[in-house]
């Protein structure tokens, strides 16, 4: 990596870095701090860019990553602190930032494997809520995450932060395509279920040990694109019972009760 040291916002690198930031350039995705990095070397992210800021090296675990960068091919930049603050996604700038190239999103083949466990991401605006989603979905073992229009990028700065990286290890779908994607699945065998505060199947009486995809909405916003598209009809609605005047729970909490029973179903062999 040949590092040059830069000091204006006025750089090209540096306007690469916030239009990445900002959602103006989806070829590449904003990776900010010593932990997201070091999760995007291990997952084999292609890195475009690194910057950095003399902090990084104030810490021995951020020394350390620097070492380790100094073998990547790609452009090295050396950032004063008043300019790494004013590039930077969070309030007080981690000293590190990388440029990576958007992992191609491609469901894995999954014969002879386990059954599929795919998550719907459908209209979840906030990347906060997504990225949670993502990581429980990462840490049960689910097969991939699609995301429809209108969904949050999942590799958005807030999200990926959110995701602790996870997004970088799971197959993540998004576009246009998906209701596609979801036709062409259930025509292979994979159940569609929904997450519904008004369904009627208890989210525990039901078989996770089959090809599944469950479907989580946005909350307040009912049963969305993918349903109304007419190219999906829920083979079952699952409800988490709530007491009180509760009307529903947050996506990422729901997410993680339905997600964990299925891993409990598929670890046990059965309900």
């Amino acid at each position: 990596m040949l590092v040059e040291t830069i000091t204006s916002r006025n750089n090209p690198l540096v306007k690469r870095l916030l239009a990445v930031r900002d959602g103006r350039e989806r070829r590449a995705i904003f990776i900010e701090g010593i932990r997201l990095v070091e999760e995007a070397l291990r997952s084999g992210v292609h890195l475009e860019a690194i910057a950095y800021s003399p902090r990084l090296s104030a810490t021995p675990r951020g020394e350390a990553l620097l070492d380790v960068l100094q073998s990547q091919p790609c452009r090295g930049a050396l950032l004063t602190e008043n300019l790494m603050a004013q590039v930077s996604d969070v309030e007080t700038a981690p000293g590190i930032i990388a440029l990576g190239r958007r992992p191609a999103g491609v469901l894995p083949d999954n014969a002879g494997d386990a059954p599929p466990l795919l998550v719907l991401a459908d209209g979840l605006q906030s990347p906060g809520n997504l990225g949670a989603l993502v990581r429980t979905a990462a840490a049960v073992g689910a097969t991939a995450v699609l995301a429809t229009v209108g969904t949050a990028d999942p590799f958005q700065p807030k999200a990926l932060r959110a995701s602790a990286g996870a997004a970088f290890r799971l197959p993540m779908l998004a576009g246009p395509e998906i209701p596609e994607q979801v036709q062409r699945l259930r025509r292979q065998g994979v159940c569609l279920v929904a997450a519904d505060p008004r369904g009627d199947t208890p989210y525990d009486a039901f078989d996770w040990r089959r090809p599944v995809m469950v479907w989580f909405g946005a909350e307040g916003h009912g049963l969305s694109a993918v349903r109304h598209s007419g190219q999906a009809e829920f083979d079952a609605r699952l409800v988490i019972p709530m007491d009180g005047a509760v009307e529903s729970l947050n996506v990422a909490v729901a997410g993680g009760i339905l997600l964990y029973e299925a891993r409990r179903q598929r670890t046990a062999g059965g309900r």
